[in-house]
């Protein structure tokens, strides 16, 4: 019966062998001007669920739109849009950093009246001396889910990701600051995975075959979610999207974030004095730049902004920690042995230019 067993296995793991998860190195991209790879690597750009809510409009060599898409906007977690304009602070980031690696200036006008005003910015490039920014920092920024090492970040490495940013705070997650971000955090994400509309935007952005990926080229892969090795192979060979939403796997989520806000080196904040599109603008873009400091420096980079995107939570979280403004975002970050590649997918530059 074992030998059976083990054929049988045998045979699966054959026949599915040759089904790799699908990630961004199987797409090509064609890029036909310095300004298409400027737009490339901003869309390398951290987004939440990678729902890259972002298109442009490009006026001629010098003059770019950048506009938000609603219709890849989360009703539900994100109701006002904070962590969209974020997102499309962190593709501005990008934008800037590559046009300055490709030899051009970007000027930014930010152009949103309100979270409503889908014109997000002008961006007027200029040509200018090359910066000597390392385009392939961008291209290995990713987030990391796994476990991180419970060692605190050094003052010296600090020092490098927040370059002293009155608007950044870090809580090691020895402290009691650092023990409530982390409870408050798995509280706030069971509250969140048990919501039944919570669960159906979910599912809507999973991507869990290699078919849907190709397809899509957005949303949360397994590749993506940190769901590798055999468990990768079934969950997108047997898995649909709206199996995201039963008891199992919203159990193994709950213990997985447990072990995630359990093992890290601390957390990273991000306040604002309001509460307004520019000023989330503003935060996507210090996101951006944290996210790229702790992947030079060998720190994993997590978002977790599930205390925030909770209403019952956001309050008490902004009144325990009492800080001198308003929180928009929330990572966790810890030294890792090994950095694996980024493999979030995007669409083709083609599609975000319209």
């Amino acid at each position: 019966m074992k030998t059976k067993n083990v054929l049988a296995l045998a045979t699966v793991v054959s026949i599915f062998s040759g089904c790799g998860s699908v990630s961004r190195e199987n797409f090509k991209q064609e890029i036909s001007n310095p300004v298409e790879s400027i737009i490339y690597y901003a869309s390398l750009a951290g987004n939440s669920h990678n729902t890259q809510p972002w298109f442009v409009k490009v006026e001629n060599d010098s003059i770019i739109h950048l506009k938000a898409d609603f219709s890849r906007k989360l009703h539900i977690v994100d109701p006002d849009a904070r962590g969209m304009f974020i997102s499309l602070g962190a593709f501005i980031e990008n934008f800037e950093l590559a046009a300055s690696s490709l030899g051009y200036k970007a000027s930014i006008e930010l152009t949103a009246a309100n979270k409503n005003d889908s014109n997000i910015a002008t961006i007027h490039l200029s040509k200018f001396q090359k910066s000597g920014f390392d385009l392939s920092q961008i291209e290995n920024r990713r987030t990391l889910r796994t476990p991180f090492k419970k060692i605190e970040i050094s003052k010296e490495h600090l020092k490098k990701i927040t370059d002293y940013n009155s608007e950044i705070f870090y809580f090691s997650s020895s402290s009691k600051e650092g023990k409530y971000i982390a409870g408050q955090t798995l509280e706030a994400y069971t509250q969140q995975a048990l919501d039944d509309q919570s669960k159906q935007e979910l599912a809507n952005w999973m991507r869990f075959s290699n078919s849907d990926v190709e397809k899509y080229r957005d949303g949360l892969t397994t590749s993506g979610m940190g769901i590798t090795g055999f468990g990768g192979l079934f969950v997108r060979n047997f898995y649909k999207p709206e199996d995201s939403m039963k008891e199992s796997f919203i159990k193994t989520g709950i213990e997985k974030t447990k072990e995630q806000t359990n093992n890290c080196g601390g957390w990273l904040v991000i306040i604002q004095k309001e509460d307004s599109a520019n000023s989330w603008i503003k935060t996507g873009r210090l996101y951006e730049r944290l996210n790229l400091a702790c992947r030079d420096l060998g720190i994993g980079f997590h978002p977790m902004n599930q205390i925030i995107e909770e209403e019952s939570f956001e309050k008490n979280v902004n009144t325990h920690l009492s800080l001198p403004g308003v929180i928009q975002f929330v990572a966790r970050i810890g030294y890792v042995d090994e950095y694996p590649k980024a493999n979030s997918v995007r669409r083709s530059v083609k599609e975000i230019i319209r």
